[in-house]
């Protein structure tokens, strides 16, 4: 286990889990930290800006096996907020469009969306239970 430099107990337990900021955004880095804040104290120090050591301090006693798991089950939830992240951003446009659709054919929203919105599997099949576009021309 790696000591604390700047933290009240200098002999409290804890482990590091190392974070590639080219990875993992500070947003998702702050909601790993919120994540695992019931149990562990995070403190996040940047080595460089590519490099974050985060300290994660238990709030109860730990075994050094217990702060391996949480220094993995760390690093795994930082890696899955830093993915959702980027398929937020990807599919964010499709989002936006299924929603202004459903709305749209709710009678919510006066005019229709911009966009094409169709799916072309779906249009071929003759008896297709799932149409997201009906098209008259069928």
């Amino acid at each position: 286990m790696n000591q604390p430099e700047s933290t009240g107990a200098p002999d409290a337990p804890h482990a590091v889990a190392e974070i590639n900021l080219a990875i993992v955004s500070a947003e998702a880095l702050l909601k790993a930290c919120y994540w695992f804040s019931r149990d562990f104290t995070c403190e996040i120090r940047n080595r460089n800006e590519h490099v974050a050591d985060v300290i994660l301090t238990p709030r109860s006693a730990a075994s050094a096996s217990e702060l391996a798991v949480a220094k993995d089950a760390f690093t795994t939830s930082a890696m899955d907020f830093a993915l959702r992240e980027k398929i937020e951003a990807k599919t964010s446009g499709i989002r936006d469009l299924l929603l202004a659709k459903a709305f749209s054919e709710s009678g919510v929203l006066e005019d229709q969306p911009e966009g094409v919105f169709s799916d072309t599997v779906e249009e071929m099949k003759p008896d297709g239970m799932f149409k997201i576009l009906s098209n008259p021309q069928h």
